[in-house]
């Protein structure tokens, strides 16, 4: 088998086991957060600490993945992932399990390295399909995460099932380690030593950003996040005040849409990118976040916020590939994992700042207020997107 093709379902592989296991904490973090006597802001807290975490570590990760390359890392990464989850069991109170999240997310060095995988191992022609079968692969554990994770806990969710969560969480990180350390060949390429014989420097994060395509999309990054963020932190509350739906229905409508995401990130990100190219195909995907969110908004009935979050799932499904597949085309060779890591930090950053606004703008505006003003940032980012692509040329492979 060619070893790019053995890279590829490795890092696939990776990346469900992965996210499955941190996904199993969804259905039972916040019942067990009640258990231990935590507050309704310390449960958000351990929500945004996880995120918080990613933020801090996931540049350097994919900085250190450049430098000593992403085999080693990743089996480092997932083993550490592995202890740590399996200790989240101990955390008894409120701001310890704060605590064990946050180091849980220092430790997610997975996600910034399976892009740079991806980045290694695809041309510039292929560059984004790739970036979407990877990201197919983060999809599918989120759909099976949760459900797998809340069948673990069972139906007493207290901390004994608490505690088999956070172990079965960390066999599949343990698992993920093993699938890299048995399966993934070593894929960052040496880099030739310039006319004095030296290797080239690693560039710093200042110049990676100050790139203007990098640029664009760390703030698009951030703003497309944070509009995702609002959505999924009080979806939930809208769906009990305005559409009456139960938990079962809430559940089957992320499962829609996590089903979409996959099949739009493993198919039709390849085709998009062929037939518009990656910076069309990123204001496709904007544009139809910008839709799903305005009808998400005005929807008074579970038929139309079903449309409505199947239509935000078609655009987000895009725009992750375009995004990263914009980041790789635009950063050197020597520096794909600290760029890609750069864009997941951005957005791990809008997951932080997300929920905690859309708390605010719901208690104060409404049930549809959050998807509304999600709904305006994501148009605003469509017309810039729109008039930044034919005012700038189109971005070469490095």
């Amino acid at each position: 088998m060619n070893s790019n093709i053995r890279a590829l379902i490795a890092i696939i592989f990776v990346n469900f086991v992965t996210i499955s296991g941190f996904g199993f904490m969804f259905p039972i973090l916040a019942v067990y957060g009640k258990a231990i006597d935590a507050n309704a802001t310390e449960i958000a807290f351990c929500v945004a600490s996880f995120s918080l975490g990613q933020l801090i570590a996931s540049p350097l990760w994919g900085r250190a993945s450049d430098k000593y390359g992403r085999r080693n890392l990743l089996v480092g990464s997932l083993m550490v992932g592995a202890v740590i989850v399996a200790l989240n069991a101990f955390a008894v109170t409120p701001w310890t399990l704060i605590f064990a999240r946050f180091v849980a997310g220092l430790a997610a060095g997975s996600f910034s390295i399976a892009f740079a995988v991806a980045a290694d191992i695809s041309t510039a022609e292929n560059r984004t399909k790739i970036m979407g079968a990877v990201g197919a692969g983060f999809s599918l554990g989120f759909i099976l995460g949760p459900a797998i994770g809340g069948f673990v806990a069972g139906s007493d969710p207290g901390p004994e099932a608490f505690a088999r969560v956070c172990y079965a969480g960390a066999a599949m990180f343990f698992v993920g380690g093993l699938i890299t350390f048995f399966f993934l060949p070593e894929t960052r390429k040496e880099e030739e030593p310039d006319e004095t014989g030296e290797a080239p420097k690693q560039m710093s994060r200042s110049s990676v950003i100050k790139d203007p395509v990098i640029g664009v999309m760390l703030i698009l990054s951030l703003v497309s996040s944070i509009a995702m963020a609002k959505m999924e932190a009080t979806f939930a509350i809208f769906a009990d005040d305005v559409l009456s739906l139960s938990p079962l229905g809430i559940g089957l409508f992320f499962a829609a849409m996590g089903g979409i995401g996959v099949i739009g990130q493993a198919g039709m990100a390849g085709i998009l990118s062929r037939k518009m190219g990656e910076r069309g195909m990123l204001n496709l995907s904007l544009f139809f976040l910008f839709l799903g969110m305005a009808l998400l908004a005005l929807s008074t009935e579970p038929v139309m916020a079903f449309i409505a979050m199947c239509t935000i799932a078609v655009g987000f499904s895009t725009n992750g590939p375009a995004m990263s597949g914009l980041t790789s085309l635009a950063a050197p060779s020597n520096a794909q994992g600290v760029a890609l890591g750069l864009v997941q930090s951005s957005a791990s950053l809008g997951r932080v700042v997300g929920p905690a606004m859309a708390g605010i703008i719901y208690d104060m505006g409404g049930p549809p207020a959050p998807f509304m003003v999600a709904a305006v940032i994501l148009l605003v980012c469509f017309i810039g997107v729109f008039f930044w692509a034919r005012m700038t040329p189109a971005v070469q492979a490095n």
